[in-house]
């Protein structure tokens, strides 16, 4: 499996702008807010078998202050 962060760099560094994290709440009464990764153009959302690699995408496009959207 492909861990790299380089290699997913479009998803924060311009190259591809309609990416963007989709915020949402698991349920009415989760606490926590969530994430998705989504590219708002084709409303398709990137998904990892990987937990610690999607935690390591989610926090550079926070750091990276991607675009946060609430709904496509």
């Amino acid at each position: 499996m492909n861990t790299n962060l380089e290699d997913f760099s479009y998803l924060w560094n311009g190259q591809e702008p309609d990416w963007a994290l989709l915020k949402f709440y698991a349920s009415p009464s989760e606490k926590e807010l969530r994430y998705v990764i989504v590219n708002t153009k084709t409303k398709r959302a990137l998904l990892t078998h990987d937990d610690t690699l999607y935690q390591h995408l989610k926090q550079t496009m926070l750091e990276k202050k991607v675009r946060i959207v609430s709904d496509l």
